[in-house]
């Protein structure tokens, strides 16, 4: 009688579940913050538990093997989310940047005419102050760090931060109209 059914199989995995499954959703949703990211998360943990056989749902250790599962989801999660730096782009993507999409091509870019946009980004700096235009040049096009700022400008870290604020709120304020609101985000 060593055959295994698909519904022993079911039960076993459903035993797992219920004892396990609570737990380790109230892990990843305190990891995650948002309720709906941590239950696709508890679901993709179970789900290679699952393609492991039904003997890791038999081990004396599932629990931890679920934990650890779901621990490196997280963090394979974060990296995927995490906004990059164009400083830290490889050269293949920096050049993808570069090239302008064909007319044809449906794309966010299509739907605003770029040569007025970087007319109204070099309107929007030269209405900056001397300081705070060399601070929004540095910090936020040029992506060099705050620190290296106050040296070359000879200003304390205070003025630095300052000055990029300053200069980041009045370049929103003026180009906010090119920017579509996200679905779902509060203005």
């Amino acid at each position: 009688m060593g055959l295994r059914t698909l519904e022993d199989d079911r039960s076993l995995w459903l035993q797992a579940y219920e004892a396990h499954a609570p737990s380790i959703l109230a892990f990843l949703t305190s990891r995650t913050g948002r309720r709906d990211r941590a239950e696709e998360l508890l679901q993709e943990t179970f789900v290679r538990a699952m393609r492991r056989g039904p003997e890791v749902a038999k081990a004396e250790h599932l629990r931890s093997y679920l934990f650890t599962t779901a621990h490196h989801l997280v963090i394979s999660d974060r990296r995927r989310s995490r906004i990059r730096l164009f400083s830290e782009l490889s050269e293949v993507e920096e050049s993808s940047l570069e090239t302008v999409p064909s007319s044809e091509a449906a794309s966010p870019e299509s739907a605003i005419d770029l040569e007025t946009m970087r007319e109204r980004l070099e309107t929007a700096l030269d209405s900056l102050s001397g300081p705070h235009r060399e601070a929004f040049q540095a910090a936020v096009l040029e992506q060099k760090p705050y620190a290296m700022i106050a040296r070359e400008q000879e200003w304390t870290m205070e003025q630095v931060k300052s000055n990029v604020h300053r200069a980041r709120k009045k370049i929103i304020t003026m180009l906010r109209d090119l920017v579509r609101p996200k679905e779902g985000s509060r203005s």
